[in-house]
């Protein structure tokens, strides 16, 4: 392998391995598996406090059904 060792961040030597087809190196096929690892881990993040809010939702109304937690009221303190 001809390339020398940088960031792989980089676009222009991302797309010089690509054209060497060069897969059989652990880092670069690390790398070509995981470029997208910022989107994954966004979309990952948006899932769980998705989940969250609606677990959160279904526990309030629960407490709400049971008289556990009082009702929310607009009386000025």
């Amino acid at each position: 392998m001809d390339l020398e060792l940088k960031p792989l961040r980089q676009k222009k030597l991302y797309h010089q391995m690509k054209k060497q087809l060069v897969r059989h190196d652990k880092r670069v096929m690390l790398y070509l598996r995981n470029e997208n690892w910022l989107k994954i881990r966004k979309q990952k993040d948006r899932r769980r406090r998705r989940v969250l809010m609606r677990l959160w939702r279904m526990k309030q109304l629960t407490l709400m059904k049971t008289g556990r937690l009082p009702l929310p009221t607009m009386a000025a303190s």
